[in-house]
């Protein structure tokens, strides 16, 4: 296992600039690519999209693909640079911000209730089950946690029986945490795989141990 401390341009919200998975990862920037590929061991693509680093706002995915919404493809020539690169969905969708709205490993995928109507849609290109769930309540899944193939972090204020549903759609075990000295939102401090992770320079250590331990790196 190895891991990465490491604030972008200062910002330590460094889930919002990328994502990994086992087979590649993808970020806003090529500044910080070459350490990023040393930890994570997986083919890393940079491409900013709407002039903008935070990548990860409009983009998430698992190993199979990824998913971007229209206005992108619409707007963006790079768009086509990435889609041969990556299988890629395109969804037709009033939210822009699909990054924060889908939550998904290699063994199934979460969806936030503000896009429930292209459920059959991703289902049908990932070939996963797919189902809409909140995290505390809330719609932003893909903020209010993070997952891989070995684990799940989730918001201190998860719901019990949001948690069983995300344990079973991802199969792996899920456990609450904070990143950056108490932010509770996990999707937006982290980018991993199962072969590392990067965290900023303000995670905390009883947080670093939470990740290692949550994300099966122990």
């Amino acid at each position: 296992m190895k891991f990465l401390r490491i604030n972008f341009d200062g910002d330590p919200n460094v889930g919002l600039y990328g994502f990994a998975t086992d087979k590649y990862c993808f970020v806003g920037s090529d500044r910080y690519t070459s350490k990023i590929k040393n930890v994570l061991g997986v083919k890393t693509y940079a491409f900013p999209l709407l002039n903008m680093d935070l990548v990860r706002i409009f983009c998430t995915g698992n190993s199979s693909g990824m998913i971007m919404p229209q206005v992108i493809e619409d707007y963006d020539p790079v768009a086509e640079k990435i889609k041969k690169n990556v299988q890629t969905l395109v969804i037709n969708s009033r939210y822009s911000s699909v990054g924060n709205l889908v939550l998904m490993n290699d063994n199934g995928i979460l969806i936030s209730p503000l896009i429930k109507k292209h459920l059959r849609e991703i289902e049908k290109f990932f070939g996963l089950r797919c189902e809409i769930t909140t995290i505390a309540n809330m719609n932003l899944i893909g903020n209010l946690g993070f997952a891989t193939n070995k684990g799940c972090l989730l918001h201190p204020k998860v719901k019990e029986r949001e948690k069983k549903v995300i344990e079973r759609m991802l199969g792996v075990d899920a456990d609450i945490t904070t990143v950056n000295f108490g932010s509770p939102y996990p999707g937006a401090g982290i980018i991993a795989n199962s072969n590392g992770f990067v965290v900023s320079e303000n995670c905390s250590g009883p947080e670093l141990g939470r990740v290692t331990d949550v994300l099966g790196f122990l």
